[in-house]
């Protein structure tokens, strides 16, 4: 694998860039302390703004410390504002997209297109031979999102929350890359 850590990505509406400690506030109010945006997300609302600023700040720090680190907020292209994040974290037997937005900006193809840069990022200038991408079982939308981007459907599984309070039935994809496996390469992110 060739880390880099996390470098800007485009795509035709989006840009993926590093977190800066000034998006606390953006994160708070968009979708870090919203409800319905973390309903089936595996960490709870965030309790305060200081909270969000305090996980920012972390994630700021690894940036610097941790060349396999991989953290995007997702912003509008034209207009620089942030909408949510995708991450691309390290798990026993691979590497696992995963993203949260605002409300606002649901419905749109935001998630796909930001999801299928991360593909390409990964499979490209990562190397990774496949990923994986799992969702709260009755978060539907969020299926659609890893099926437009190629993901297939596994299995299904038992799963956590980050903090070990919750467990739910997950539904788990695989997406391999066409370099490492007989699928056609078109349908990998023809977004």
């Amino acid at each position: 694998m060739n880390n880099c850590g996390t470098v800007a990505l485009t795509t035709r509406r989006l840009l993926l860039r590093r977190f800066v400690p000034e998006d606390a506030d953006t994160m708070y109010q968009t979708w870090a302390a919203d409800p319905e945006v973390t309903r089936y997300l595996r960490w709870p609302p965030h309790a305060s703004p200081a909270e969000t600023a305090n996980i920012l700040r972390g994630w700021c720090f690894a940036y610097d410390e941790e060349p396999d680190y991989y953290n995007w907020a997702i912003t509008l292209k034209e207009s620089g504002t942030l909408i949510g994040s995708i991450s691309l974290l390290a798990k026993s037997g691979g590497y696992e997209p995963g993203y949260a937005l605002g409300r606002a900006y649901w419905h749109q193809g935001y998630a796909t297109e930001a999801l299928c840069a991360v593909v390409e990022f990964a499979f490209g200038a990562l190397g990774l031979p496949q990923l994986y991408c799992r969702h709260e079982a009755p978060n539907l939308a969020s299926g659609r999102v890893m099926e437009h981007a190629g993901f297939v459907y596994d299995h299904d599984a038992r799963c956590k929350s980050f903090d070990h309070k919750r467990e739910f039935v997950c539904r788990c994809y695989l997406l391999q890359n066409p370099l490492y496996a007989n699928q056609n390469p078109g349908a990998v992110c023809s977004h």
